[in-house]
């Protein structure tokens, strides 16, 4: 056995102590790669840091001990600096090639290989020929040695650099990534480079032992046999990545057949420069049959311009690399619909390069078709076909909020008598009804205004600069005074119209159709069949009305309302003998709102009805209330209107209320106006000798002010009347109202009818009444009306009232 050999196994502890730190490191470096470190900027974390210290210092003690196994140097000789260079030389090596290994994206083929390879070889071997100058103070530096260990080093590098090029495209864990027999070739090679690096550089005549020795040569065998094996191992790598790209490119294909000519929706293939190369079946149906190789702009042949341009943005943005969607509308020649595509496109990158692009257009021409119908029910009206008010909305938004707007007229037109020809004739006819009015206004509005229905028997016109409101409103409101033939009958309308204008009336949507609505309203208040021009000091009391209109129907159902009793008294003692229930109402915002003001909104809204009833069951209930604390039982008096009294049910109401409530007939007086009673004779004769029969005493109220006639007065199922306060007012003073009271006084013994006189309220009245035997009154007088609260609290049945 040689001395060299002798000195191998004598320092057989530093190379395995190298190979371990090799294996080390190799290990390292498959561990961070997979962690996603392939380049400087990776490792520029703080979490990052201590993995590159790691591997930088096994590098240094591959070097430190690969070094050391082959050294004839006694340990106790080496000086501490040594063991300081090695790792931070490591560093710098392990820096340097990830400097140069990192973009793998951007490697250029062998040049760049051999480059790489031949800096990481130079560096390495001036590593360790640095070692040796530190440790022996020179390097015996000769060129045919030299030689060899660069080419047995470079000779490892370079498929080592490769397989990492190789190994950094890969995916997957550790072991699939990196082979263990690459990791082991790899720990060999750099344990035995330090080695080599030391003997091509070792002065002869440090160990003269040395001398004619040839087993020193093993290094060298063994790195230029690692060589080998990375190569091998390389090839082998290469050939694993054509097998799996191979079987990926198949896949591949398998995936682009099933997009491309088994897909449902039309599929076309455009190269670079926007030409159709290729397409499925389900295009050339679509397209009837585009020939191959058109250019795509052919697609525009079939377009409008504004489709036209929406394509061409469309591929222009695909060509730059940006994937998109459009809806776009096609004719194609010999069909006579459109055809509706949803088109989107993927362009195709090689090396970050647009070559050319996959488009898929999917046949949308049902569900389009679909949503326009949606959306036509959305903004128009199905009877008319007009647009409907939220349209109407939309198109008044954008006229007040462009800045360049010009002025305009919006009408709001009502039809006054449309609900009782709905209520009488139906609905089928009533829609008959709308349908002729709408065909109307768009004939009598001047071109270029625009028609909305609004609801029922409201419609919404918005006429532009230039067009002359008054002359339009006239017209209408002409039109609508003639009557119009639907099927059989004839219909009278009126038209009530109120018109804001732009930007006087309001500067945006909102307040703009508040107004019209408010100029409409006052010109149906003033008797419909006319229109009128938003007037702000009439808007404000409108608007007043408009808000008793709403709250009064919240005041029936949650009882705001409240009952007032005023007493009706025996002139000639005193003594109480009824009561009128009279209804008040104290607004939360308005305060008290006199009964003439809201009675009438009652009658005009229909709400009259619930709100007498409530009366009739609230004076029953107060009556019953005061029976039971002892006062004496008296008649109570309420009114009825005559919208009221032509209810079909109105007889069946005030019974059965009085039944649920055990209220004694006899104890209820119904009071009705002469005008009321004059209309629809027979009907009211009917209810009210049903309401007589039943116990109920009924009173012809304000009697006087109409033209009742003796004999008229004889066909009414009545038992009082009650003379009219304006001819109680002027007994005393002037001679026609006495004579008027003494007929009607005459009149009601004649036909034996009690006599109440109304608004008395001086003393004298009282005489002339004494005198005229008339001997039960009611005024203020006696007692204005009072809450029910208040009533007794008075004493009106403890004292004389009057004396």
């Amino acid at each position: 056995m040689s001395n060299y050999s002798k000195m191998i196994i004598l320092n057989e502890y530093f190379a395995a102590a190298g190979l371990l730190c090799s294996i080390i490191a190799c290990v390292m470096i498959a561990v961070v790669t997979v962690g996603g470190v392939h380049s400087l900027k990776d490792l520029s974390t703080r979490e990052r840091l201590p993995q590159l210290l790691a591997m930088a210092a096994c590098f240094g003690g591959t070097v430190l001990f690969g070094t050391l196994s082959v050294l004839p140097v006694p340990a106790a000789s080496y000086e501490p600096v040594y063991l300081l260079f090695p790792p931070a030389a490591g560093l710098l090596i392990c820096l340097l090639a990830l400097r140069l290994t990192g973009d793998a994206e951007g490697w250029k083929g062998a040049v760049h290989f051999v480059s790489t390879s031949a800096i990481l070889t130079l560096s390495i071997m001036a590593f360790n020929y640095s070692n040796v100058f530190i440790i022996f103070g020179r390097v015996d530096l000769r060129p045919e040695v030299l030689l060899t260990a660069a080419i047995g080093l470079f000779s490892a590098l370079f498929p080592l650099v490769r397989l990492a090029l190789l190994v950094s495209r890969r995916t997957g864990r550790i072991l699939e990534r990196f082979p263990p027999a690459g990791l082991l070739f790899s720990a060999v090679g750099i344990t035995i480079t330090p080695a080599v690096m030391t003997l091509s550089a070792l002065p002869p005549d440090i160990d003269t032992s040395m001398a004619g020795a040839t087993d020193h040569l093993v290094p060298y065998i063994l790195l230029f046999a690692v060589a080998a094996g990375l190569m091998i191992l390389t090839d082998r790598y290469r050939e694993e990545d054509a097998e799996r790209k191979y079987r990926e490119l198949q896949a591949t294909e398998t995936h682009y057949m099933s997009l491309f000519a088994h897909n449902p929706d039309a599929v076309f293939a455009l190269d670079d420069g926007g030409r159709i190369v290729d397409m499925n079946g389900r295009a050339r149906e679509m397209l009837s049959r585009l020939p191959e190789g058109t250019d795509l702009h052919m697609l525009t042949e079939w377009t409008t311009p504004d489709q036209q341009d929406k394509i061409l943005d469309h591929y222009e943005k695909v060509m730059r690399g940006l994937s998109d969607e459009i809806d776009i509308r096609l004719h194609v020649e010999g069909r006579e619909s459109e055809t509706y595509l949803n088109l989107t496109s993927l362009p195709i990158l090689i090396e970050r390069r647009f070559t050319g692009a996959y488009s898929i257009a999917k046949n949308i021409t049902d569900s389009k078709k679909t949503e326009e119908k949606i959306r036509h029910l959305a903004y128009h009206d199905e009877l008319t076909g007009l647009n409907n008010r939220k349209y109407m909305r939309e198109h008044v938004d954008r006229l007040t909020l462009d800045i360049s707007a010009s002025p305009f007229h919006l009408f709001f037109i009502d039809f006054d008598r449309f609900k009782k020809i709905n209520d009488l004739f139906g609905h089928e006819f009533g829609d008959k009804v709308i349908a002729h009015a709408a065909r109307i206004l768009a004939r009598e509005l001047p071109e270029g205004t625009l028609l909305s229905r609004s609801t029922a028997d409201e419609f919404i016109a918005a006429l532009p600069a230039g067009l002359d409101p008054l002359g339009a409103a006239r017209r209408i409101s002409e039109q609508f005074s003639l009557p119009f033939r639907i099927g059989q009958q004839m219909v009278s309308l009126t038209a009530s119209i109120g018109i804001a204008r732009f930007p006087e009336d309001g500067a945006d949507s909102d307040t703009l159709f508040k107004h019209a609505d408010l100029a409409r309203f006052d010109a149906q208040s003033r008797g419909g069949g006319r229109f009128a021009f938003f007037d702000r000091s009439r808007a404000l009391e409108n608007h007043e009305r408009l808000i008793l209109e709403r709250d009064l129907q919240a005041a029936i159902e949650y009882g705001d309302l409240v009952l007032f009793y005023q007493p009706k008294v025996d002139i000639r003692t005193g003594e109480l003998v009824g009561l009128e229930a009279l209804v008040r109402w104290k607004h939360p915002k308005l305060g008290m709102v006199p009964p003439l003001k809201f009675i009438s909104i009652a009658e005009e809204t229909g709400l009259i009805v619930p709100l007498e009833r409530w009366v009739l069951r609230t004076a029953c209930l107060q009556m019953q209330q005061w029976m039971r604390e002892g006062h004496p039982p008296v008649p109570v008096a309420v009114n009825l209107s005559q919208i009221h009294l032509m209810q079909t049910d109105i007889v069946e109401s005030i019974l059965s209320t009085l039944a649920e409530l055990n209220y004694d007939t006899k104890l209820l007086e119904l009071e009705v106006t002469e005008s009321a009673m004059m209309n629809n004779e027979e009907q009211v004769i009917e209810i009210l000798g049903r309401l007589k029969q039943a116990g109920i005493s009924i009173s012809l109220d304000d009697f006087g002010t109409g033209y009742s006639s003796l004999s008229y007065l004889q066909m009414l199922p009545i038992d009082c009347l009650k003379i009219d306060r304006s001819f109680i007012k002027g007994i005393a003073t002037h001679a026609n109202s006495l004579a008027i009271v003494e007929m009607i006084l005459s009149m009601a013994r004649q036909l034996d009818l009690r006599i109440i006189a109304e608004g008395i309220e001086h003393e004298e009245q009282v005489q002339l009444l004494r005198g005229l035997r008339c001997f039960t009154a009611q005024g203020f007088y006696y007692g204005k009306p009072v809450a029910a609260e208040d009533f007794y609290a008075l004493g009106f049945d403890q004292r004389k009232l009057g004396s």
